[in-house]
């Protein structure tokens, strides 16, 4: 009699696993699901590609592209906390399966005027 209470209750009990394609999880609010990356504020200083453990940040003054190699990112998030102008931030987003390898981003960088010429 043990082995079917113990089917029967398992036949009426919901799965215990969820269902991955249909059911989503929301992700937990301290998840670090993909890194996100403000190119309006800036300013090319290369801070982010310095303080970047692996290397996965190259950052071409010259081209003016922002790059990431999102493989080789171990997401400690030295790149966020480094950056003078809150330009990189962690969101709790999963990234999507078939994610590109690299990431580049053209910035649009914005001469500062010059000084007015004292008189």
């Amino acid at each position: 009699m043990g082995m079917l209470n113990l089917v029967l209750a398992n036949v009426s009990r919901k799965p215990a696993t969820r269902l991955y394609p249909f059911e989503i999880r929301a992700p937990f609010k301290e998840f670090k699901g993909r890194i996100v990356f403000n190119p309006e504020n800036c300013i090319l200083c290369g801070i982010c590609q310095k303080k970047c453990p692996p290397d996965a940040i190259t950052v071409t003054k010259a081209d003016k592209i922002w790059e990431l190699n999102v493989f080789r990112c171990i997401m400690c998030t030295e790149c966020a906390s480094g950056c003078p102008k809150d330009c990189i931030t962690i969101s709790n987003e999963r990234v999507k399966t078939g994610a590109k390898e690299y990431i580049k981003i053209l910035v649009p960088k914005v001469d500062s005027p010059k000084a007015a010429p004292s008189k």
